[in-house]
């Protein structure tokens, strides 16, 4: 009864902080002058992210549990696809893929390069094919570099689209009472909070996990990936509240992007071995999944489809359902 009640408590403190971080992002977004695209990918991702960072650290340093930590990793990062056609639902009549910008294509591409870098770690590491420096493996060096890598690119991107809005019309000032320093003190508080909040969701999460007798890939996709999301799905479907529509799908690429770069710093503290030989075979059939899933988001960024008649979600939006149900269902087999 105590743990319900703590779950519910939580959950609704989640919900409030992650509404209040993603209006926050929103004008941190306008003040900065850096754009809804990549503060959502950058900054709010981060900040909804780093739960999984604490919890997968914990799994790997305290528990010596890797392969839980990547599981949670790879299942939050189908979740995050999963949350495009949930969110698809809820933003109105019109598809949410063809209300924003295509240039989240870019970030899309660069989440799938980041999960091909992840299945061949694992593909190599079951080949004995051992690519490291010291104790930390190629693949983690090359998943931290190209995040940074990411991070650059997409900064200059926004800022050659942003430049070319602007010579075709004035930018709209929305919170034009509201001091910088304000927008940038609240939210470095609201991301501590969230991340603070995170952590005892997940640690909740494990505690219900306990007693399932589940195995740890699938707890780790599901439960653990589904607790430490929860954070982005409040903040995307609190974007689109907000008309920010670019705002929360960078989320979701983004998030994916630093959570790949997770992976990495999960190697740099693993001291006992191989992270990537330490990893159950079956994260590299969620890693293409979620690359398939991604590619699905790129088809529909690029074709922006129309809904069917009578339907309130996309033939896309349908498809990363399928696929997230379907890699759940092979998850739990295994």
């Amino acid at each position: 009864m105590l743990l319900a009640l703590q779950s519910v408590l939580c959950v609704i403190l989640v919900v409030l902080v992650g509404t209040w971080l993603s209006q926050s992002a929103d004008v941190l977004a306008e003040k900065s002058g850096l754009g809804r695209s990549w503060v959502g990918a950058v900054l709010l991702a981060g900040a909804t992210s780093l739960p999984e960072l604490a919890t997968g650290v914990s799994a790997v340093v305290v528990f010596n549990a890797p392969d839980l930590a990547a599981g949670g990793i790879f299942g939050s990062c189908l979740f995050n696809l999963l949350l495009l056609a949930l969110l698809d639902i809820f933003s109105g009549p019109e598809p949410l893929l063809k209300r924003v910008q295509i240039g989240h294509a870019l970030a899309a591409g660069l989440g799938s390069v980041l999960l091909g870098v992840a299945a061949a770690g694992m593909l190599l590491a079951r080949t004995n094919n051992n690519l490291a420096l010291g104790w930390v493996g190629i693949p983690s060096i090359a998943a931290i570099a190209l995040y940074l890598l990411s991070v650059r690119m997409l900064a200059q991107f926004e800022r050659r689209r942003r430049a070319e809005v602007l010579q075709q019309e004035a930018e709209v000032f929305q919170y034009r009472h509201i001091k910088p320093q304000q927008a940038y003190l609240r939210f470095i508080l609201l991301s501590i909070a969230i991340v603070v909040l995170g952590v005892w969701l997940a640690s909740l999460g494990d505690r219900i996990a306990a007693v399932t007798g589940l195995g740890e890939s699938f707890i780790g996709a599901l439960l653990l990936a589904a607790t430490t999301s929860l954070p982005e799905a409040v903040a995307g479907l609190a974007a689109i509240r907000l008309n920010a529509l670019d705002l929360a799908v960078s989320n979701v690429f983004g998030s994916n992007i630093f959570n790949l770069a997770i992976l990495g710093i999960y190697d740099l503290v693993y001291f006992p071995g191989n992270l990537w030989a330490n990893i159950s075979g079956v994260h590299i059939f969620t890693a293409v999944v979620a690359t398939i899933m991604t590619s699905v988001a790129i088809v529909g960024l690029i074709y922006r489809a129309a809904r069917p008649a009578n339907i309130y979600i996309t033939w896309d939006g349908m498809a990363l359902i399928a696929l997230y149900v379907g890699a759940m269902y092979v998850i739990y087999r295994g």
